[in-house]
């Protein structure tokens, strides 16, 4: 039983990217997702105006991720793509990466601004059940990053098939990455495949810190960061991150 997972920051529409803006670079961000060919996709930064051109340019799939501001519709959402085929989504929730994490906008710890995870539960056509978590850590907070893993490392634990994907802004030597990993979670993507932040330089080799981490359920059949250029246009500041998995 085998599924592809991706996780991939498109860079929120409000930065002031210039000739990398939302706009100029939408069309690239949608086909590098394509590209993935992935069951699931994890996107983080994705504000509003992203979600709904990301609804209509994949309009088959199930969208669900809530706003991280009033938990509903403000602000950026950590989004789960499902597409069409043999997972479906049973039911899906938020989580704000705070002391409090059921009250929507709370900021937890040292953190500089609002984050959360959004939990999905998947079921296979034959009744199988899996978990994901796509999540996007503080980029600031290093409190907040370690305590964030370990509210994680307690969400996904219990025996079910979990998968932890997202922009944990932490390299995987990290305090955070090592709390995921000694909670029982594994990296599912090598560290020689090269980075995933670039800042728009198209660099390949900067850090590694969006990560796909499995429970011992799941085997690796294969792994990758992708540096596809569509059209030569960057999708991102960021590579997305992509994983074959089986269940077995």
């Amino acid at each position: 039983m085998k599924i592809r997972v991706a996780t991939f920051n498109i860079r929120n529409s409000s930065a002031p990217d210039g000739d990398n803006a939302w706009p100029v670079r939408r069309n690239a961000t949608v086909a590098a997702i394509e590209e993935l060919d992935a069951d699931v996709v994890g996107l983080q930064e994705v504000l509003p105006d992203q979600l709904e051109y990301l609804r209509w340019r994949f309009s088959r799939y199930e969208i669900v991720g809530v706003g991280r501001d009033d938990g509903m519709s403000a602000g950026e959402h950590s989004v789960v793509l499902v597409r069409p085929g043999d997972w479906k989504v049973e039911t899906h929730e938020t989580r704000w990466l705070s002391d409090d994490p059921g009250t929507p906008g709370s900021v937890g710890w040292d953190a500089d601004l609002t984050r959360i995870a959004t939990l999905v539960w998947l079921r296979h056509l034959n009744g199988t059940t899996i978990g994901i978590a796509n999540t996007h850590y503080d980029h600031a907070g290093e409190v907040a990053q370690l305590q964030s893993s370990r509210l994680i490392a307690r969400w996904v634990g219990g025996g079910l098939p979990w998968i932890v994907m997202g922009d944990l802004n932490a390299t995987p030597d990290s305090p955070p990455l090592k709390a995921l990993t000694s909670a029982g979670l594994r990296n599912a993507v090598p560290v020689e495949a090269g980075g995933s932040w670039h800042d728009f330089t198209g660099a390949e080799d900067d850090d590694r810190i969006d990560h796909i981490l499995i429970t011992e359920n799941w085997k690796v059949v294969d792994a990758a960061v992708s540096h596809f250029r569509p059209g030569g246009r960057l999708p991102s500041d960021h590579w997305p991150v992509v994983a074959t998995l089986d269940l077995g």
